[in-house]
This record gives structure tokens, C-alpha cells and sequence, in this order.
């Protein structure tokens, strides 16, 4: 049972920690953009889904006293591709797409060993369930165990294995685990002996199907649960708090509620199942309420990973509850668990984002949730349903009009008004559902409702959200915005007389705007990496064309659509879509005599574009008087000392200079690094710049292609400063 138990969570530890190793991998080879990432997750959930289905094929056809000796062969495939083989092997041998190349580089290096990972979970259960071993009545616990390993890689990865080990490394202690894995099974076959009664009774063919509605519920509360933790993961990424590894909580709740429910001893208060309506209804108005902004970021983010803790609760526990009663039927329950998963990864992280400005996904979440509802036994008279219908309307339509600001008593009413109106409403289902229904129709309006904000236009795509509109500046002067999220990627001024003057990050008293006025390194021509609004552009001039990099197509037709920047640059500009350290590849050397970086917001530090070896390639395309300069304005994490390890590892001189806030300038921070030592004489003697000193190694390592971690730089005063000014008692 221990080797099994082992097995279980070994795997799944493997499983899960290459996805995250792998993907890091391929960022200095196929760039940053959303596809990467993006075309990983598929292929990870599409050969889960396989190993499962093949696993579960094959113990159907041949039992599991047959399955196991093809077991063994296909644990020793894998060292013929990756665990012993360079990953970087295959790069640049094909010309593809981008998608296909990444799904051909993976099923070339990771792809045999991720597949046979993916079948262990089903094999361990199965073999216990066909063993002689008195723990074979409830094989289910060895999925909790499989979860508890996935949760330890999701934990051990940021905080340990990417904070203390390059990615090489990572590499070979991922190796030795997986030759530990095999061995674990080759003792297992010796030491698990199955038991020949229920072997044979497990090669009868199972006497009946399971029912389409059984099916049908597993599927639903798989894709539930999915969709719930991976819109929670949306809302707090791009909208709420962009915090470093905030991601890491809702998929460690998503994990963590099979760990407790599949276990040898199921836990789930049955309040939770109970009151799983009322839940549902008030997760609903904190998705609304999480748009308010009068709570800290904190504070939102702890209530929704409880609403969303709770759904999980309830989703897994149904799952448990509602598992086939013969073990024949056990592997294809695991099937269509795996399948309802890939579909709410597919709808969630593939589908929604092209089809909806909002992330309307985690209302869907919920109508699913409401959907696999148990029935109330009690049933509430016609006129309560009707109060609570008003009552719900009231709330999402009428009081957000009336709640500027956080009081306790209207707060706590609020709530109040929600459960109590919910719990009224799951006494019939329908009603319920018909809500909950309507509420997702209304979103849209619910949402403009609630942020009391008029946008020009909204658009959403997989970076997230995009939002225009016009409002007031510091100065007094009516300007357009273009916000990212919760960062504001760019500002101007709407009146005509002003359209000269660039504002915001980028003012003329800005470091990188007076920078660019002095003309310091006598630029010919200048690169940008990351676009926002353009408002850079204005400093082109006839004699010094400026090139941009932008990654998301969206941003540049946002630009050109809404904001005058590009139209008016007084120089020719030039702006190439596409990931930048990729593009850069393509320029000839020696092209600039200044590349600006600007491609850093909240946690999304795109660390290809900023370490040691992305800092040789871009010198091989700056004049011998050229300089990189950094905007590291960031609310949570200090780039400072990243980039003084950089310099010092490179040869680097580099500089700092933040100026405040103050008429049509905001506060931002700027570095530059260069090797030209009189020009950066001239920045720290003339320009206001202050030269940072080399950094001592060991205290911040430096970031290069083959290691990175934020933890380290994480400004945890920044993170937990909103919660030590929030009063909780105000009325």
C-alpha cells in the first residue's frame, strides 16, 4: 500500500511540475505571447485526457493482470525521448506555425513521458481495487493522493525548485525522480499480488452502461469546478491584484477540495451541500462586488477564494458521492472527469475570451454549479419566490447606485439580503436557475451598473481586458485612457490645442521623456518594446525614426483607433507585431542607438525580455553608443536589483531615475543600462540620473534564460500595506 500510495503521488508530482518546467523552457525560443502558454495547456489536457482513455481502454480489454505487464514496457519508452535527452534538440529543425511547432517540440521531447504519467492515477486505483491488500475496498483514496501531489509540485515550484534551481537543474532532479517512479513500479509488480477471484470477476464485461444523466452530472461537475477556479484565477490576475503567485491559491483550492473528499475519510460539512444555493447566489454578487473597489485587493481576493473553496467543496463531493458502485465502471468515471475538465479548460481559458468583453465565465461556473443542485424537500410558497426575485433585482440593479463606499451596516445588509433571498429561491430549482440566468444576460449592464464608468469601447482577448474611456486628469483637462486590467497602459489629451503634449509616463519631465528630448546617445533610431497608447512616438523625429514592438495585435488597433500618438508622431513609425526578443532577432545589428523596454505591469514580468542573455542580444543590436532603457514602475515587485545583477553580470553601467507625479506627468521609475561610459557621465552629472551600484551576488540571483524567480523581489509591504489602513467597523 505504501509503494502504491508512492507510485500515486510521485506521478502526479512529475505530472504536474514538467507542465510548469517545460513551459518556462520555451520562452526564449518561441517568445512570450499567449500562444506558448496557451498551446501547452492544450496539449497537456489533451494527452491527459488520452492517458486516461487509453488506460481505460486497454483495462477494460485485457484486465488489469494483463495491463500491468504492458505497464512496465511503457514506464522504459520514455528514456528513448526525454527524460535523458536535450530538450533543445529539436529547435528550428522545421518551418511550422508557431502552434504546431510548439505541440511537434512537445510530443517529440515530453509527450511519451507526460502520456504514460497520465495513465498511473487510473492504474494505481485499479490495481488496488484487483489486489489481495485489505485497503482494495476504496481505491478511490489513491486519487487523493494523486491531487496531494499535484498540490505539493503547485507549492513546491515557485517557493522552492524555481526560487533555488536554474532550469537545467530542475532537469535532472526531474530525471532521478522519474528513474525512482519506474523503480517504485518494477518492486510494486513483485510485491502487490492480485487477487485471482477479483481478477476474474473484473474480465466478466460489466452488465450495464452507466445511465447518459449519470454521465451527463459528472461531466458537469467536472467542467464546473474548472471553469470556477479558472475564472477566480482570471478576475484576480488581470482585474483585481495583479499580485506575484496569486495564481497558485485558486488552483491550490481546486486541488486541495479532491484531496479532502477522495480521501480514506471524505470530509465535507453537509451545510455546505446544504446551503450550496445561497453560496452560489452570494458568489454571484461578489463578482460584481469585486468591481466596486471598495474593499482592499485582499480582502476581495480572500472572499472569493472562499466562495470559490465552498463550490469546489460541493462539486467534488458530488463527485464522490455519485462514483459507480462497480469497480469495472471506476476508470471510466475518471474519464469523464478528465473529459468534463478539458472542456472547461477549453470554454474558459480558448472559447470565452474571443466571444465576451467580460469574465462572464465565472457566472457560467455557477449556472452549472446551480444546474447539479440537489432538490430542496422544502418548498417555499409563491409569493416568498416573488420577493426574493425582487429582492435579488434590488440588489444587483438598485443598490450599487446607493454604495459608493464601505460601511459595515449596509455592507452586512447587502449580504444579508443576498443569502436570505437565494436560500428562499433553492427551495425551487427552476426559479433558481432562472435567476441566476438572467443575471448572466444582464451582466453587461450589471457591470457598467457597478464600476459607474461609461466605456468608449471594451475588448478582451486572451491578455485580458482592454478598456477606453474618457475622463479627468490631474491637470483638469479631459483626457482618453487605455487601461489593461488595473494598469493604465496610456493617456491623452481629447482637447485639440493640447494634442502636443505627450502625458502620463511619458511626459516631457518624465526620465524617459526628457531623456529622449536631450538626446543623449544622439539617436538615429529608436526601438520600443510594448506599445501601449503610442504616446512615445511624439518624440520621433524626421532625422530619428522610432520602431515598436508590440506583441497583441488588439493593443495597436486600440492605438491607432482611439488615440492620436501614431497618426501625429512627428518622425516615421514603424510597429511590428509580434513577441519582441523574436522580432529584435530579425534587425540588423548595430540598428539602434536606444531600445526602451516598457513590457512590465502588475506580476506579468516577462522575464525573457529582461535577464543576462537577452541583454547580449540586445547590445548586438545597439551602436557602440547605445543604451537599454527599463520602465520598472511596478506596484509589487523592485526590478532594481535584477537589473544591477544584470549589469554587473554583463558589464553594464547602470542608472535609476523616478520622477513623481506632478501636472501632466505621472510616477515612474526608469534604468538604463549602457557601455558607453561618457554618455553615462553625462546622465548622472546633467540628466538626474543616479547610478545604481553592481549587485552582490547571493542576494538577488541573476535572471538569465535558464533561471528566474520573483519571489525574491516581491515588495510584501506593498501587498499587505491596503489591509493595515482598512477600518472594518464603520457605519
Amino acid at each position: 500500500m505504501i509503494l502504491l500510495t508512492v507510485i500515486s503521488f510521485c506521478s502526479a508530482f512529475l505530472l504536474f511540475q514538467i507542465e510548469l518546467i517545460i513551459a518556462k523552457l520555451f520562452l526564449p525560443y518561441y517568445g512570450g505571447s499567449y500562444l506558448v502558454w496557451g498551446a501547452c495547456i492544450v496539449f497537456f489536457q489533451a494527452v491527459l485526457l488520452g492517458g486516461y482513455v487509453f488506460a481505460h481502454a486497454l483495462l477494460q480489454r485485457w484486465g488489469v493482470r494483463h495491463y500491468l505487464k504492458a505497464h512496465l514496457g511503457l514506464l522504459f519508452i520514455p528514456f528513448l525521448f526525454f527524460p535523458l535527452r536535450d530538450t533543445h534538440l529539436f529547435y528550428g529543425t522545421v518551418s511550422l506555425p508557431v502552434v504546431l511547432d510548439i505541440f511537434r517540440h512537445l510530443t517529440l521531447t515530453i509527450g511519451p513521458v507526460f502520456g504514460v504519467l497520465s495513465t498511473m492515477s487510473l492504474v494505481t486505483q485499479s490495481w488496488l481495487a484487483a489486489s489481495s491488500l485489505k485497503q482494495r475496498d476504496n481505491p478511490y483514496r489513491l486519487y487523493a493522493v494523486s491531487n496531494l501531489g499535484s498540490f505539493a509540485a503547485l507549492l513546491t515550484y515557485p517557493f522552492v525548485f524555481e526560487r533555488y534551481l536554474t532550469n537545467i537543474d530542475q532537469l535532472q532532479i526531474w530525471r532521478i525522480l522519474y528513474v525512482v517512479l519506474v523503480l517504485a513500479n518494477v518492486l510494486a509488480c513483485f510485491l502487490v499480488k492480485t487477487d485471482e477471484k477479483l481478477v476474474q470477476a473484473e474480465e466478466v464485461p460489466a452488465a450495464s452502461p452507466v445511465p447518459g444523466s449519470q454521465v451527463l452530472r459528472w461531466l458537469c461537475l467536472s467542467a464546473a469546478s474548472v471553469v470556477m477556479f479558472l475564472s477566480v484565477t482570471n478576475i484576480i490576475s488581470y482585474e483585481i491584484a495583479p499580485v506575484p503567485l496569486m495564481w497558485v491559491i485558486p488552483l491550490g483550492i481546486y486541488l486541495m477540495a479532491f484531496v479532502l473528499n477522495f480521501k480514506k475519510d471524505p470530509w465535507c460539512p453537509s451545510w455546505m451541500v446544504r446551503l450550496i444555493g445561497p453560496i452560489t447566489g452570494a458568489g454571484a454578487m461578489m463578482y460584481f462586488l469585486s468591481q466596486r473597489h471598495i474593499l482592499p485587493i485582499l480582502v476581495v481576493v480572500a472572499l472569493l477564494c472562499i466562495f470559490l473553496f465552498f463550490i469546489c467543496m460541493f462539486t467534488q463531493n458530488q463527485l464522490i458521492l455519485s462514483k459507480p458502485s462497480s469497480g469495472r465502471q471506476m476508470t471510466f468515471f475518471y474519464v469523464m472527469i478528465s473529459l468534463g475538465g478539458f472542456i472547461g479548460g477549453i470554454l474558459t481559458t480558448w472559447v470565452i475570451p474571443l466571444v465576451s468583453n467580460t469574465f462572464i465565465e465565472y457566472l457560467i461556473g455557477l449556472l452549472l454549479v446551480s444546474l447539479m443542485m440537489p432538490r430542496s424537500p422544502r418548498r417555499m410558497p409563491l409569493w416568498a419566490i416573488g420577493a426574493s426575485v425582487i429582492a435579488v433585482v434590488s440588489a444587483f440593479f438598485i443598490w450599487p447606485h446607493f454604495l459608493n463606499g464601505y460601511h459595515t451596516g449596509p455592507f452586512v445588509l447587502l449580504w444579508a439580503v443576498v443569502w436570505f433571498s437565494f436560500l428562499v429561491l433553492a427551495s425551487q430549482k427552476k426559479a433558481f436557475i432562472a435567476v441566476l440566468a438572467g443575471i448572466i444576460l444582464a451582466a453587461p449592464a450589471l457591470e457598467s451598473i457597478w464600476q459607474s464608468a461609461h466605456f468608449i469601447i471594451k475588448k478582451r482577448n486572451y491578455y485580458g481586458v482592454y478598456e477606453v474611456y474618457d475622463g479627468n486628469f490631474g491637470v483638469k483637462a479631459l483626457v482618453r485612457t487605455l487601461v489593461h486590467g488595473s494598469t493604465m497602459h496610456g493617456v491623452e489629451f481629447i482637447d485639440e490645442k493640447l494634442q502636443g503634449i505627450p502625458v502620463g509616463y511619458y511626459s516631457p519631465t518624465s526620465a524617459i521623456g526628457a531623456l529622449l528630448t536631450a538626446d543623449v546617445f544622439g539617436s538615429r533610431r529608436v526601438g520600443a518594446v510594448g506599445l501601449g497608447t503610442g504616446t512615445i512616438a511624439m518624440y520621433a523625429k524626421p532625422s530619428c525614426p522610432m520602431d515598436f514592438y508590440e506583441l497583441d495585435n488588439d493593443v495597436y488597433q486600440l492605438a491607432s483607433r482611439y488615440f492620436w500618438y501614431l497618426a501625429k508622431a512627428p518622425g516615421k513609425v514603424q510597429v511590428t507585431i509580434g513577441d519582441a526578443r523574436l522580432s529584435l532577432k530579425k534587425a540588423p545589428d548595430a540598428y539602434y542607438d536606444l531600445l526602451i523596454i516598457d513590457a512590465f505591469s502588475g506580476d506579468s514580468i516577462p522575464t525573457h525580455l529582461i535577464n543576462k542573455d537577452v541583454i547580449v542580444e540586445y547590445r548586438q543590436k545597439l551602436s557602440s553608443r547605445g543604451g537599454v532603457v527599463f520602465h520598472i514602475t511596478n506596484r509589487y515587485l523592485n526590478l532594481e536589483p535584477v537589473l544591477a545583477n544584470i549589469a554587473r553580470a554583463t558589464g553594464a553601467l547602470a542608472a535609476v531615475k523616478e520622477v513623481p507625479s506632478s501636472g501632466v506627468n505621472l510616477d515612474s521609475t526608469w534604468c538604463i543600462l549602457t557601455w558607453d561610459k561618457a554618455r553615462f557621465a553625462r546622465l548622472t552629472s546633467q540628466e538626474g540620473w543616479h547610478m545604481i551600484e553592481p549587485g552582490i551576488p547571493g542576494e538577488v540571483r541573476v535572471w538569465s534564460d535558464d533561471y528566474s524567480s520573483i519571489l525574491p523581489i516581491i515588495d510584501w509591504d506593498a501587498v499587505i500595506g491596503p489591509l493595515k489602513s482598512f477600518k472594518l467597523l464603520v457605519w
